[in-house]
């Protein structure tokens, strides 16, 4: 579960780490003197026009976007840092992150130190404070990231400046209730996965952690998600004819597919999606990558329903990014 910003904030704030002074709103009352930020899970909400002064105009497009908008005090930056606290599941233990640069770019850093939570000293130490903070809300909270980006120093004081949080899916949260919506209920009642988003490209995968990478890359290129779904383990082809049917009431411009077979088989996942493209004349655009058990039978299902299946995620992710432009 993915918490909005407001909310990881909410919890830093319980933790001692220095936050904006800000409140929610949920109707349009400017403030332009201060910083608006649109409540949606998406990344790069900065060049969409998402992080901007609390001005009508903007608040307006904002409202358009989500239900829920942030406004907080402008901050005097001198400095922006990133900071964060993961879980790497090669080497199973907790691992922090740390950027001597922070933002909007900061998958570019050339910087990015990674080091084990058991060698934190290797952090510069005006920073162990808010690790030490961020570790304790990680392992109380059950979460699976932490992260503060931009962490920024203004007037001398450490601030973060944004949240995200995710917290472990099959763990309970108190105080963080999950409300479904409409679709995601209905999934749910099938066994599968779904999440809403703001975009207009819908993903479709197998495994959490395949389905969030797919996002994060997908995200990396520019693209807005409207929707991600997870078949889980050993998919049918029922299942996946029920996957396509939840995720085009969205409306999304673009469909990427993106299947690591194992248990699941790649060949099942193509036949249900022509099954379903075949028996509702689907035209919208659907980018495809299904790699594992039976990968050459769902190529050549794909191939012979003019679906082009891709090898590299990136090059599916782009493709999708392209189309959903178009």
């Amino acid at each position: 579960m993915r918490l909005k910003e407001y909310q990881g904030k909410r919890l830093f704030r319980e933790y001692g780490i220095e936050i904006p002074e800000g409140k929610i709103i949920s109707s349009v009352k400017p403030e332009p003197d201060k910083i608006a930020k649109a409540q949606v899970l998406s990344g790069k909400r900065g060049k969409g026009g998402l992080i901007a002064a609390a001005t009508e105009k903007n608040l307006r497009k904002m409202f358009m976007q989500c239900k829920e908008v942030l406004v907080e005090e402008k901050l005097d930056i001198e400095k922006e840092y990133y900071l964060s606290l993961t879980i790497d599941r090669s080497e199973k233990r907790i691992v922090i992150l740390f950027s001597e640069e922070g933002g909007i770019e900061v998958e570019d850093a050339k910087h990015m130190k990674k080091v084990p939570y058991e060698l934190r000293q290797e952090i510069p130490k005006e920073f162990a404070p808010i690790v030490e903070k961020m570790h304790k809300l990680m392992k109380e909270h059950n979460a699976t990231l932490v992260e503060i980006n931009p962490l920024v120093l203004a007037k001398g004081r450490l601030i973060a400046a944004d949240a995200k949080v995710i917290l472990d899916d099959n763990a309970e949260h108190k105080g963080f209730s999950k409300s479904l919506t409409e679709l995601e209920a209905e999934a749910s009642r099938h066994g599968l996965s779904y999440v809403e988003l703001e975009g207009n490209i819908a993903i479709i995968g197998n495994g959490a952690g395949l389905v969030m990478a797919t996002l994060d890359v997908v995200d990396h290129f520019g693209g807005n998600v409207a929707n991600f779904l997870d078949l889980g383990g050993g998919a049918s082809t029922e299942k996946m004819e029920k996957a396509m049917q939840i995720t085009l009431k969205k409306k999304p411009k673009a469909i990427l597919i993106n299947i690591f077979g194992g248990i699941t088989k790649c060949d099942d996942i193509a036949k249900g999606l022509i099954n379903y493209k075949s028996r509702k004349n689907i035209e919208i655009p659907i980018i495809a990558r299904m790699i594992g058990t039976n990968e050459e039978e769902a190529k050549e299902v794909l191939k012979e329903n003019n679906i082009m299946a891709y090898d590299s995620m990136e090059e599916c992710a782009k493709e999708a990014v392209k189309n959903a432009g178009r």
